[in-house]
């Protein structure tokens, strides 16, 4: 990530996570945040998990091999919802 990025994440207080190259290549990062600290992450990224269940977040983590061995995450099954107010 260059670094005029990391540094205006910072100015925002977001807290960066470092992942390493293992849970980067099962699409580690390609996560969903449900809001109120709630993502799903997958299954195979075991130590990126234990970081964000270590900052407090929930984290469902379905097995998602057969989707990423094809260079799909959880945002490639992803639609957006309207929900109204209520």
């Amino acid at each position: 990530t260059p670094d005029h990025v990391v540094e205006w994440l910072k100015s925002k207080k977001i807290e960066i996570v470092p992942v390493g190259f293992k849970d980067t290549m099962a699409l580690g990062c390609n996560v969903m945040s449900f809001g109120n600290d709630r993502v799903l992450a997958p299954a195979a990224s075991k130590d990126l998990i234990g970081k964000l269940r270590a900052n407090g977040f929930t984290v469902y983590d379905p097995d998602m091999s057969m989707f990423t061995m094809m260079g799909g995450g959880i945002h490639c099954m992803a639609q957006s919802l309207r929900r109204a107010a209520g």
